[in-house]
């Protein structure tokens, strides 16, 4: 069975914008080993619920939360707001980037960009026990 993960496609783009602008990013542990810089990403984040957040360093702050990154929680998964979904596919916490401007086939931040302004919604991820899928929707199927 696989988790279904839904973030508002016009927050998330926010995040990758602003990933994209940073000269700088905070690159993944594979990344940081081999000394290959990150050339941008979301961090898909599954700790205190499931959310995305820029890698752009210096890092986007939540203007309610000074002291904080800002996120984007997925619908449903804000355990302040949502309490604490379990979902197996998920496993244990971790960040995951999503590169934004590998080109497989198309960058996502193009597809972002194209999607916002095509009245898209939502970003959805497809997640099973050992794969996942990005893509672009304009209303959730899956509650």
């Amino acid at each position: 069975m696989a988790t279904h993960l839904y973030f508002d496609l016009t927050d998330t783009l926010r995040l990758a914008e602003h990933a994209v602008a940073a000269a700088e990013h905070a690159p993944t542990f594979t990344e940081r080993e081999d000394g290959t810089p990150c050339p941008g990403a979301l961090e898909w984040v599954h700790d205190h619920g499931v959310y995305l957040m820029s890698s752009g360093l210096p890092r986007l702050t939540d203007p309610s939360r000074p002291d904080a990154n800002l996120i984007v929680y997925a619908h449903g998964w804000n355990p302040d707001t949502d309490g604490h979904p379990h979902a197996p596919d998920l496993g244990d916490d971790f960040v995951e980037h999503l590169h934004l401007t590998e080109v497989t086939p198309t960058p996502l931040i193009d597809t972002l960009r194209a999607a916002h302004a095509a009245g898209y919604r939502w970003l959805h991820l497809t997640v099973t026990a050992d794969t996942y899928e990005v893509r672009v929707i304009r209303n959730r199927r899956h509650d």
